[in-house]
């Protein structure tokens, strides 16, 4: 675990550029039998992937009192999955309808949620690498400590909970691996479901279900506990399960 990067490059940026050449190639090659065009879904690809990472940025913002730091800090940190989400969910469709009109709106979303979600796990990684979403303070044989510069470390000598400054954290809860482990499990999941579904979008709307309810209960374990990424990440649940109960007891009526 190294918080400096590979050549002094933070890990996030070091490994953005792969997630998301593996967003795109999965993104293309699961839509090839759809019709749709793939230089097209590249250009979507890449203008979702600006939105999320806009958003992400926004949000991280809202979460610290709009406190802005240098450039270079917020280049290198500071986003937030919610936004992410609540921007590709808001803008997705608007730049679909412009960029790749040939492919239906809620089928274009059933196979970005699984992109999505093994993409996600794989940004996890440079969590991990940058010692950054990690949980409470734990002894277990599965709890790490991290490295002098890390998230932990700071947020421990804050508190006054080190006995010195160049002592590393002590151990926590490397709660990234949780959320990596709840993303992949969900993007198998619904990968098996998309032969199964009964409409387009009911795999979308299984991802937030899922994928964001996951997180939501898994960010109770976050240390610095951030209030706002758990409400969001639980609304966002119950309002696409609301949504998903209700077009399913639609269907269920027009069938009878």
């Amino acid at each position: 675990m190294y918080p400096a990067g590979l050549f002094g490059l933070d890990w996030l940026r070091v490994l953005i550029t792969p997630v998301a050449l593996f967003g795109i190639t999965f993104f293309v090659l699961y839509i090839r039998g759809e019709g749709a065009r793939a230089g097209r879904a590249i250009l979507l690809l890449i203008g979702i992937a600006i939105v999320g990472l806009l958003g992400a940025k926004l949000f991280s913002l809202w979460t610290r009192g709009w406190e802005w730091r240098s450039l270079s800090a917020e280049l290198s940190g500071g986003l937030r999955y919610p936004g992410a989400m609540i921007g590709i969910v808001l803008l997705s469709p608007l730049l679909k309808r412009f960029i790749l009109p040939e492919l239906p709106l809620a089928r274009f979303l059933d196979v970005l949620a699984i992109t999505v979600c093994f993409s996600f796990a794989l940004v996890r990684v440079s969590c991990f690498l940058n010692g950054c979403c990690t949980g409470v303070q734990c002894d277990a044989v599965y709890c790490l400590s991290f490295p002098v510069g890390t998230q932990p470390w700071y947020y421990q000598l804050q508190n006054g909970l080190l006995p010195q400054a160049d002592h590393p954290s002590h151990p926590v809860l490397p709660l990234h691996f949780l959320f990596m482990a709840a993303s992949f499990a969900v993007g198998v999941f619904l990968l098996w479901f998309d032969g199964r579904r009964s409409f387009n979008g009911q795999v979308a709307l299984l991802y937030l279900v899922l994928h964001d309810g996951a997180k939501g209960l898994l960010e109770s374990l976050r240390d610095p506990y951030v209030a706002q990424l758990q409400i969001t990440s639980l609304t966002t649940s119950a309002l696409a399960l609301l949504v998903l109960l209700f077009i399913l007891y639609r269907r269920r009526a027009a069938a009878g």
